[in-house]
């Protein structure tokens, strides 16, 4: 059974990670301990990145947004499921699996840097980083 409100994402969200993933990218990456803690993967809307990113990655200076294709990964089977305003939550179908991430279905790898007295909002205030 597919989730209704599953058809309502964008096209592409983004996954934040304070380490830089493996290049090339896997067929599929490990899950950060939040999302195995959580039971979904964590992701943001283009539009909440910036938020994301000053919320939980504050002490960081550098992190790497991973572009997700949400096509590509509903095709393999992913729920995609809203969180609080502009966070995204993907499961897999089968519950007793986890949705895939890695390479195919994420389209693009950025690393973001940050002054030290700069905040995240104001380096990803933009379209730059998409």
């Amino acid at each position: 059974m597919t989730d209704p409100d599953s058809n309502n994402f964008p096209r592409y969200v983004y996954k934040i990670l304070s380490e830089e993933p493996p290049n090339p990218l896997p067929h599929t990456l490990s899950l950060t301990p939040l999302d195995r803690q959580d039971g979904f993967i964590h992701l943001s809307s283009d539009w909440r990145v910036p938020q994301t990113a000053g919320m939980y990655f504050g002490e960081f200076t550098t992190i790497w947004l991973l572009r997700v294709d949400t096509d590509v990964a509903r095709a393999e089977k992913a729920q995609f499921k809203w969180g609080d305003p502009g966070c995204v939550h993907m499961y897999a179908e089968d519950k007793t699996k986890w949705a895939r991430m890695g390479e195919g279905v994420v389209v693009g790898v950025r690393k973001v840097s940050r002054g030290l007295e700069e905040e995240w909002g104001q380096v990803l205030d933009g379209n730059e980083w998409k």
